[in-house]
């Protein structure tokens, strides 16, 4: 019974994914979110993040925005040890709206990395809510109920989803999914199995960067693959922990209670690397 009602979860979310055939209206006694996400508003938005190691590791993120202080442009200068010596590298993350939503981010690289980079493009319904993004041939769709993004699914096969739960605060606090395992040169064998995540988060906001519900996008730099972005930025509050780990992540805060430094650490005893540190400019 329980495989049977995520089968018809996810067979609802494929059908959602269309601009002809919006999701249904969420059940009438259940307030709406609001779309697009309120983008955690506080009055601050993120002007710089960096990340200092040493002379030859360090990491200086600079944040544009237009005259509605939406982000337009992140550019990422970058200096590591690579061998046969120090790589300097800069990244820059171009942001396209289009009817008051972002539509496309452009990635470019200098100096080139002789890698493709496609863009990442987003589609949305009647409702103004995210329902597909695109990057190459990667193509993933969101399904709503109650007002909420709830399902994450493949366009291609109903046989592979996540299911989103949320606690009362507005954080997305279990992920239940189902996934094809895959083979030692990462090919799918066939056969699917189902897991669950489940995530911990602090009482204070997350850092603003006005980006609308381009939730899939992590504008916070080198947060790597260790945890889904999209179960950070569809969340009130900074995330803490989650049960496939090992990190941890621990913040200091500023006056205005936003995170000023994050720390990632690895297990309960583990080193605590060295943290990203926040500076923000003030909004009307």
């Amino acid at each position: 019974m329980k495989k049977m009602l995520m089968m018809c979860l996810a067979m609802l979310a494929f059908a959602a994914c269309t601009p002809d055939n919006p999701t249904p209206d969420p059940t009438p006694d259940v307030p709406e979110q609001e779309w697009p996400l309120p983008a955690n508003r506080t009055g601050y938005i993120v002007e710089e993040i960096t990340r200092y190691s040493d002379e030859n590791n360090h990491y200086e993120a600079t944040y544009e925005y237009d005259e509605n202080n939406r982000l337009v442009k992140r550019t990422l200068h970058c200096t590591y040890e690579e061998w046969p010596g120090v790589k300097h590298s800069t990244y820059v993350d171009s942001i396209v709206y289009q009817n008051g939503h972002v539509s496309r981010i452009i990635q470019t690289v200098t100096p080139d990395d002789h890698l493709w980079h496609p863009d990442i493009l987003f589609y949305y319904d009647n409702k103004n809510r995210l329902v597909r993004t695109e990057y190459g041939d990667n193509i993933t769709c969101y399904g709503y109920h109650n007002g909420r993004l709830d399902s994450i699914y493949s366009p291609y096969s109903d046989e592979l989803y996540a299911i989103l739960e949320y606690d009362d605060a507005g954080n997305v606090v279990r992920e239940r999914y189902r996934t094809s395992e895959l083979d030692l040169v990462g090919e799918p064998t066939g056969v699917f199995y189902f897991g669950t995540l489940d995530f911990e988060y602090d009482n204070k906001p997350r850092p603003n960067f006005n980006m609308d519900n381009a939730f899939i996008y992590e504008p916070i730099f080198q947060m790597g693959t260790t945890y889904p972005a999209h179960i950070r930025n569809l969340s009130k509050n900074n995330m803490t922990r989650f049960s496939e780990g090992p990190e941890i992540w621990e913040y200091e805060y500023n006056d205005q209670g936003l995170p000023e430094t994050m720390y990632r650490q690895f297990g309960d005893n583990g080193p605590t690397h060295v943290g990203w540190r926040f500076k923000y400019r003030r909004v009307e």
